[in-house]
């Protein structure tokens, strides 16, 4: 049985393969590396987008970018759009 076949299911390989884009500001923010659940783990509070490492990494503080659910406006087949600006999200 292909996993994939079944509509509105989504494989956390292919969720972590997913670029995630801002569309406030149409930026590229990076892959998602982890997810948030809530303390029953019925369902996903958020997403966590690692620092994006670069050649000048080693003199950067390492951040982790946190997506809220309510932030999330599409996920894609290979992109998530996002709004970081949604003044609806709960954004710590």
């Amino acid at each position: 049985m292909d996993l994939r076949e079944e509509k509105n299911k989504l494989l956390l390989s292919e969720l972590k393969s997913m670029e995630v884009i801002d569309i406030s500001e149409g930026k590229r923010l990076g892959f998602i590396g982890d997810i948030i659940f809530d303390e029953d783990l019925t369902y996903i509070k958020s997403f966590v987008i690692p620092y994006q490492s670069g050649i000048f990494s080693v003199f950067k503080k390492r951040e982790e970018l946190e997506i809220k659910w309510e932030q999330i406006k599409v996920i894609g087949v290979d992109i998530m759009l996002v709004d970081l600006l949604n003044e609806n999200a709960n954004v710590d």
